[in-house]
């Protein structure tokens, strides 16, 4: 063996001891995370509320026809939508998916259970300048209809906050339709829209608190036909005769969702957002306005969700609810 095959056998046999001794750092595991809602390609139908705002009861189920294979959790939120009242709707299923229209032109929603796609479509050109809402476009304090998904948390599925490192509140969506049908010269920018929000209520859970029960609305207006991003607002629940009263926190949309563009139709957006640190913001501000002053941040929860269309403006209106979920850990 010459002297240069002898020193390159050294030196390959001490880099294989170097690269033996040193130290590989651990692949860190995914993080896990929990699922808030359950029946999320809603095999179990819905239940259907009143069209009378304030009126909390179910007042029937939507059931695929008696292919639903359980007892719903979900409930379909109908305010104001007086001629467009869903137990009245007619049922297919067509392209897999079960559907509910009311008349030809009325408020329709479709199901895909086997994909979870929920449609909802509310066509308030039925509603405005009609029986139950009179005036079109409608006037300042008058009702405007809603078409919601909404889940309410029993007592032993409300979710703590405070001892959670993360919260994502996650919705894959595209808005299909807007159409402008707000008579000419009539539109007011402070009355008359069609928002695509999701809203949910982190509430004072804690029995011994003066503040038991009172809630905060947290809420994202992802699609609003005044703004390419909907701006901040803070304020009292208002504007209507029938109102909760509590306070109402939306975030600035524009750093949230800058990296998918600004809202437009027929565009998807997949979002994740960790709202944790949100929270935290939303519950300061709320203190500083004197609301939830009784409250510590440890009796917070998450109680309830909605989440759909409020058109205070005359403007039909559909989405593609792909699929929506909190997730936490």
């Amino acid at each position: 063996m010459n002297k240069l095959s002898f020193f390159s056998i050294v030196i390959v046999g001490l880099l294989f001891l170097v690269s033996c001794n040193k130290k590989i750092d651990p692949i860190e595991p995914e993080p896990e995370y929990d699922s808030l809602f359950t029946d999320k390609l809603y095999e179990n139908g819905f239940f259907v509320g009143s069209v009378e705002e304030g009126n909390g009861q179910a007042v029937g189920t939507l059931d695929y026809d008696g292919k639903a294979t359980g007892t719903p959790v979900w409930r379909i939120g109908q305010w104001n939508c007086i001629n467009n009242d869903l137990m009245t709707a007619t049922y297919s299923f067509v392209d897999d998916r079960h559907e509910y229209r009311v008349g030809t032109e009325g408020n329709r929603i479709a199901v895909d259970t086997k994909t979870g796609t929920l449609t909802l479509e509310l066509n308030s050109s039925t509603e405005y300048g009609k029986n139950g809402i009179t005036s079109n476009p409608r006037m300042y304090y008058e009702p405007w209809p809603a078409l919601l998904c909404e889940y309410s948390l029993s007592e032993l599925q409300i979710l703590k906050i405070s001892d959670k490192e993360e919260i994502h509140m996650m919705v894959d969506y595209m808005v299909t339709k807007i159409e402008d049908k707000i008579p000419p010269r009539k539109y007011n920018q402070n009355l008359h829209a069609a928002q695509f929000q999701w809203f949910i209520t982190i509430q004072n859970r804690n029995k011994s608190s003066e503040d038991f029960g009172h809630y905060i609305w947290f809420g994202f207006d992802f699609h609003d036909t005044r703004y390419d991003y909907t701006p901040a607002y803070f304020a009292q629940d208002g504007g209507k005769e029938n109102n909760t009263g509590a306070f109402i926190y939306m975030p600035d949309m524009e750093p949230l969702m800058s990296d998918f563009g600004k809202a437009e139709v027929n565009k998807r957006f997949d979002v994740d957002i960790d709202v944790l640190p949100i929270f935290r913001d939303a519950f300061a501000l709320a203190q500083e306005r004197h609301y939830l002053t009784k409250t510590k941040w440890e009796d917070l929860y998450i109680g309830a969700s909605n989440i759909g269309w409020e058109t205070p403006g005359t403007y039909n209106v559909a989405v593609d609810i792909y699929q929506f979920d909190i997730k936490y850990r």
